[in-house]
């Protein structure tokens, strides 16, 4: 019995896929299109590159300074219970919280705009003279030739109060301008994750404004922290001054009471007015018991007030003279690669358009 053997078909390459002499012609393809068009590929380039360069040389913009502050941020310690005893009785309920501000939300703190606004409306010495600190970021940032460069009725603006609740409609849009300028500019960030060291940090045209901007935001950012993170213990203090005063004015006012009516009864020998002597007596002790108790209990608010504000450690001031850094020209590279991808775009199309279409036949055995 003999088999017939029929020869095997060459294995078919799907549609979707190119043969390894399909692959060849392309190479082939995309080397004659680059060769054909070689001088464009080459002087598109070129000419990015010399509008690039040209843009860097000319087009000047101003060196800035950076200035860096590094500090630690300590949390006050937390309050005894006769802190929560006495604020209890007061209606103020428990300690006041005293990591509002941890975290990112202490970066977003530093940088919000009630902190911006009161740290440009200080008053700050310029050459030995006292000025706004909004004034001086107006005539040193750069804000008159780049934002107010088309607006000749800013080019010599000036706050004339550091009075926010003065301020004009225009003066608090120009003041909106001013602390978007320079929150863009502040940057907040942690050293290291394994860190509790804080940096702020600015880029600025003028040395000088760089170096006090960072160093006068710190203390106002230490200022308003304090102030957020002892509330309660500043009204509890108020409530407890206030008493004292009230009873101060009661035991003066008892107290002169008694001294007329002992003048009164070492006059008249009578059992009555003894009577209202003693009486008078005991009045006035438990008076100055109470005033006494009020004024130890505020005494106690103050110490308190002290050890709940936070301490700002400045690890790293500002560098002096503050870095330099320039303008990174980098207009003649970005020009140099617009140009080569305008090129084997164009090439691309070129070759697409130009090349005859042709049929591929397929003999199959």
């Amino acid at each position: 019995m003999s088999q017939t053997l029929t020869p095997a078909r060459p294995q078919e390459i799907p549609d979707d896929e190119l043969s390894p002499k399909e692959v060849v012609e392309k190479v082939i393809v995309v080397k004659d299109a680059i060769i054909r068009n070689w001088k464009m590929i080459l002087l598109l380039p070129i000419i990015g590159f010399g509008i690039g360069y040209a843009l860097d040389t000319y087009v000047k913009k101003a060196n800035k300074y950076e200035a860096n502050v590094v500090f630690n941020l300590g949390g006050g310690s937390s309050q005894g219970a006769g802190f929560g005893e006495m604020a209890g009785l007061l209606g103020l309920g428990s300690a006041p919280d005293a990591n509002i501000f941890t975290g990112e939300n202490f970066f977003y703190f530093v940088k919000s705009r009630p902190v911006l606004e009161r740290n440009l409306m200080k008053e700050v010495e310029i050459n030995g003279k006292k000025e706004i600190f909004a004034n001086f970021f107006i005539d040193s940032s750069g804000i008159k030739t780049s934002e107010w460069e088309e607006r000749p009725d800013l080019q010599n603006f000036h706050f004339a109060s550091n009075d926010l609740k003065k301020l004009d409609r225009t003066s608090r849009i120009i003041l909106n301008e001013i602390v978007k300028k320079a929150g863009d500019a502040t940057e907040i960030a942690s050293l290291d994750r394994k860190s509790s060291f804080i940096s702020i940090s600015t880029l600025m045209e003028n040395e000088a404004l760089a170096g006090m901007w960072v160093t006068t935001l710190l203390k106002t950012v230490e200022e308003m922290y304090t102030e957020n993170q002892t509330q309660k213990t500043r009204k509890t203090l108020r409530l407890l001054q206030h008493r004292a005063d009230s009873l101060a004015s009661v035991l003066g006012i008892a107290e002169h009471k008694l001294a007329r009516q002992m003048d009164y009864s070492s006059q008249i020998m009578l059992p009555e007015a003894k009577v209202s002597t003693n009486s008078m007596e005991r009045k006035s002790t438990f008076l100055q018991q109470l005033y006494y108790e009020a004024m130890a209990n505020a005494e106690k608010m103050q110490m308190s007030l002290v050890r709940e504000a936070p301490l700002f450690t400045e690890i790293e001031g500002i560098k002096v003279p503050l870095d330099m850094k320039q303008e990174d020209k980098r207009n003649a590279k970005i020009g140099a690669l617009a140009g080569l991808m305008i090129a084997l775009i164009f090439t691309y199309f070129r070759t697409v358009f130009s090349t005859p279409a042709t049929t591929v036949r397929v003999e199959r055995a």
